[in-house]
């Protein structure tokens, strides 16, 4: 029998980098000038090493405010997900007083409405503190989830600088957040 143990993790890379650090002044624009950005984020999962997809679950749009969540995404049978992807659907010129961070949730016995066993929110730093990973969400009993979910907070920005782009990475691990594979990005 092959166990296993699923984690997933969410990066906002900010600047032009992907880093878990703040990025140099000169990789930014100031706030007052440039491209804000409005986005939102879509989360889907995936059955037969991905080639049976479920449906993409969406957050509402950055500017309808804080603590804007998606529904549960699943695979099909709404059972132990082979994949996670990630969507990305931008518009631009978001007002520039918005910060962000991005959150990911993982429960078992999930189905539609995620039923039980949840595990907790994990967070990325903010992108005014120029983003980086969050910690790994397993659902209660830390075995194979078969839901998951994304949030985008938002606050007053802070700093005296904006991002000038951003992408969003994910990566999933398995036997209890031991083995960790490759991140992928969004655009």
């Amino acid at each position: 029998m092959n166990l296993k143990k699923v984690a997933v993790s969410l990066l906002i890379g900010c600047g032009f980098a992907m880093t878990a650090t703040a990025q140099p002044a000169e990789e930014f624009v100031t706030v007052s000038s440039g491209s804000k950005y409005n986005f939102r984020i879509g989360l889907q999962a995936l059955d037969d090493a991905g080639r049976d997809p479920g449906r993409v679950e969406y957050t509402k749009y950055l500017s309808a405010g804080s603590n804007v969540q998606s529904e549960w995404a699943v695979d099909r049978d709404a059972y132990d997900p082979d994949a996670l992807k990630l969507h990305l659907s931008i518009l631009n010129h978001l007002p520039s007083d918005r910060d962000f961070r991005i959150a990911i949730q993982a429960a078992d016995r999930g189905g539609r409405g995620g039923r039980g066993d949840f595990g907790y929110w994990q967070y990325t730093p903010w992108a005014s503190e120029g983003g980086g990973w969050s910690g790994m969400a397993f659902d209660t009993d830390r075995f194979d989830p078969d839901a998951f979910r994304i949030r985008i907070e938002t606050r007053t920005w802070s700093g005296s600088h904006s991002f000038s782009d951003f992408r969003i990475g994910l990566r999933v691990s398995d036997r209890g957040g031991r083995e960790v594979g490759n991140a992928t990005y969004t655009p």
